[in-house]
């Protein structure tokens, strides 16, 4: 497998040497938030004197370069680098979020070939709904700003592997045929990023249990238009290779993702699930059952959307035990023209870990975002 990748992105290189004159445009992102929480359980304390309220410039505000070309063949050529606020190693984490990227893509009648630090393929063609409802929040992130969550306890992915990463990876996507269309991507490594140079790099060893080699996505997926009732659904499997740390042998990556989504006259509502089972975890241990489950329902009209979000994940740990958390969204947004957009939401937010409550968190969380 990882030779054939390599042939292919050498052919890339011979074919695309004689690529014309781009055309090159930059743009750019910012975001500020302000909010509170009110903070009833934190690491399973009642009597824990937590209380986070302030603000926030939060992590994906960034400038980004766009460029495109026709190849003498015919094929149009795009790229883009994406570089978010204080990206340098050391300073902050920030140039682990897929934010930060330098990739190409070739389009033709084919379909599309992307390579770089690019996003992998269930980005793109799994409804996801947390992330595009208003204010872009749970699946954002910035609610964890405002409110401890338990880090000693696991309790599943709301998100599939590899979701918003920007590991080095290859990806096809086909074109649409009557509805239907179809995806792949391949990642040589997981943590083929932030090396300890500050550059992306290949790398064979495992930093964490989570990281797999020859991670490969394959999504299908079919929409429609009937009535102005616009139906689509996506199926996926993820599969890739785990390894060794030390003298413990970790099960390989085996992943199922789905969604459905239904939209009519400004209202949208999906669903998406992802499970991981026992991938990553120790071979014949009892951890696993590591599921994610969203539904979310989206109204837009002129200018203001409204959104609503509920987000359950799963975990067996290796004690047997079950781990659940639950996270809620209740948010509006309104864009107020020439690129900016104000919002806010109210989140609630719950983690169990064998039937003892270890966060309750709820809070109000506002934003401010321009594009330009």
């Amino acid at each position: 497998m990882n030779k054939t990748i390599l042939m292919v992105v050498s052919l890339l290189a011979l074919v695309f040497t004689s690529v014309l004159k781009a055309e090159v445009s930059l743009s750019g992102y910012q975001e500020f938030f302000a909010g509170s929480a009110d903070q009833a359980t934190a690491m399973g304390d009642s009597e824990h004197g937590i209380d986070k309220s302030g603000m926030t410039n939060g992590n994906y505000s960034r400038i980004t370069a766009t460029g495109s070309a026709t190849l003498d063949s015919g094929i149009e050529v795009g790229a883009y680098y994406n570089m978010a606020r204080s990206c340098r190693n050391g300073d902050t984490n920030n140039c682990g979020v897929a934010v930060n990227g330098n990739g190409l893509t070739f389009s033709g009648n084919f379909g599309s070939i992307g390579i770089g630090e690019i996003f992998d393929v269930g980005a793109g063609m799994y409804s996801r709904q947390t992330a595009a409802n208003p204010v872009a929040e749970p699946d954002g992130g910035m609610l964890g700003h405002f409110y401890t969550g338990d880090g000693s306890n696991e309790y599943g992915a709301a998100n599939e592997t590899n979701y918003a990463q920007n590991d080095m990876k290859i990806k096809f996507n086909s074109n649409n045929y009557s509805g239907f269309s179809f995806a792949m991507s391949y990642s040589p490594n997981s943590a083929s990023k932030d090396t300890a140079s500050g550059d992306d790099g290949s790398q064979n060893s495992y930093v964490t249990s989570k990281n797999f080699n020859d991670i490969t996505h394959f999504v299908g997926k079919y929409s429609t238009e009937m009535d102005g009732v616009g139906i689509e659904v996506a199926y996926g499997q993820i599969t890739g290779n785990a390894g060794r740390i030390g003298t413990v042998d970790y099960n390989d990556l085996e992943e199922t993702v789905y969604s459905a989504a239904i939209s009519y006259a400004g209202v949208k509502v999906d669903y998406r699930k992802n499970e991981a089972d026992n991938s990553g975890e120790v071979k014949n241990g009892t951890a696993g059952n590591d599921e994610g489950t969203s539904i979310c329902a989206t109204y837009s009209m002129a200018n203001i959307g409204l959104g609503a979000c509920q987000v359950e994940t799963s975990f067996i740990d290796t004690s047997n035990f079950s781990n659940e958390s639950k996270t809620r969204t209740y948010s509006a947004d309104y864009n107020l023209g020439g690129g900016a957009t104000i919002g806010i939401v109210y989140f609630d937010a719950e983690q169990t870990a064998n039937s003892v409550t270890r966060t309750d968190a709820d809070g109000l969380v506002s934003k401010l975002s321009f594009g330009f």
